[in-house]
């Protein structure tokens, strides 16, 4: 799949497609279409938490924000980054 060019306006979900359990601070997921395993570090359980309903991109980084020491230019990009990851891997819907 190539890039979808999610912007902050785009509106994000979870496929219902993936297994996930928490290890710790970790989310462990699968894809039971793919047969594919992922594993997130505590951020991206965040964001996948995060996005278990429709939600925009904008709001989404506002949430971490609040969360975490990192200024907005560095959140956005690294979300945006880890959002096209998730929707290449076909795990991630995407409206707008």
């Amino acid at each position: 799949m190539k890039k979808k060019n999610i912007s902050t306006e785009s509106i994000v979900s979870q496929i219902d497609e993936i297994v996930a359990s928490d290890i710790d601070d970790e989310k462990v997921m699968m894809s039971i279409e793919k047969g594919r395993y992922y594993g997130l570090d505590p951020v991206g359980s965040r964001v996948w938490e995060l996005i278990g309903k429709p939600v925009r991109v904008s709001e989404l980084i506002d949430a971490l924000l609040l969360q975490y020491d990192v200024d907005r230019e560095t959140c956005e990009r690294d979300v945006l980054e880890f959002l096209e990851d998730l929707y290449e891997d076909g795990i991630l819907q995407v409206e707008g």
